[in-house]
């Protein structure tokens, strides 16, 4: 049975927290624009989200 160097574990949970982290930071970047949007075009950000309900219903 072979020991495992500490790289060999580091780098699979080094990958995993960069692309969990990057999935984390566009899911906040996507949330501060469409609050952006929802500020800016209040009419046509309710159209959208109410064609949305309709469709997930």
């Amino acid at each position: 049975m072979h020991k495992e160097r500490i790289m060999e574990k580091a780098i699979p949970v080094m990958f995993d927290v960069v692309v969990y982290g990057g999935f984390a930071a566009f899911l906040l970047a996507s949330y501060i624009t469409f609050q952006g949007f929802l500020e800016r075009f209040p009419e046509p950000a309710e159209k959208l989200i109410g064609l949305l309900q309709k469709f997930l219903a």
